[in-house]
């Protein structure tokens, strides 16, 4: 049986304030399969919602998970938006019962996920593949047949950092990367996918999880894809 592919709610997901409070709860009220906020330190230490900064008024991530708890069928995607994050990240999920529905993107450092048994099995990754491989946006245009080469260096990483999912801009995928890395075991995160034909794209092409700023238009359309 084909796997389903997963829709994420990007934070700020139709018309609702980027990484507040009011954009969660719209998530949780979606039949989404998880959502995603911008995570970084504030200030006083303490973890919070911002995509390039949090002060004071940014909602804390432990006030997220708390609402996320709530709803046992939703997953987080925590984009971690500073290095060193993870292991506070995940201690914060532990604590409010989100092991098992934790995922890591952005600036994560995959290898010291996959040095810690407990970590890796607390949080799935998305790795960003941007972060190996070098000139990636601009190489993709000038470079032919570069995707190839990309993939071989995705390949590499993930294979040695045990990571199972490459997350990627979606401007940068093809027919041929997805099917390059499903042959070496490896699944496909795209984002951020709004519009109706690239949204149909992706689904058709059977992705592992797309990320959208448009996600009960991705809902219907899987829902009719599902019934076709």
């Amino acid at each position: 049986m084909e796997q389903t592919t997963k829709i994420t709610a990007h934070s700020g997901a139709e018309h609702t304030a980027d990484n507040s409070l009011d954009f969660v709860r719209y998530a949780l009220g979606l039949a989404v399969d998880a959502l995603e906020v911008d995570v970084r330190r504030r200030a006083d230490g303490v973890l919070a919602l911002g995509h390039d900064a949090a002060d004071e008024k940014s909602p804390t991530l432990e006030e997220v998970f708390a609402l996320v708890a709530a709803h046992p069928s939703m997953c987080i995607n925590c984009d971690l938006k500073m290095p060193g994050l993870e292991r506070e990240v995940a201690a914060l999920a532990q604590q409010a019962g989100l092991i098992g529905r934790l995922i890591f993107s952005g600036t994560v450092d995959a290898a010291a996920c996959a040095a810690d048994p407990a970590l890796h099995e607390q949080a799935e990754i998305y790795l960003n593949i941007e972060e190996y491989v070098p000139d990636l946006y601009v190489n993709y245009r000038n470079i032919p047949d570069f995707e190839l080469q990309a993939a071989a260096e995705i390949v590499a990483v993930c294979k040695r950092y045990d990571v199972r999912t490459v997350n990627i801009n979606q401007v940068l995928v093809t027919r041929r990367l997805v099917r390059t890395l499903a042959q070496e075991g490896l699944e496909l995160s795209a984002w951020t996918v709004n519009e109706d034909s690239e949204l149909r794209w992706f689904l058709e092409n059977g992705v592992r999880n797309i990320t959208t700023r448009e996600p009960s238009l991705a809902l219907a359309l899987r829902d009719r894809q599902a019934q076709a």
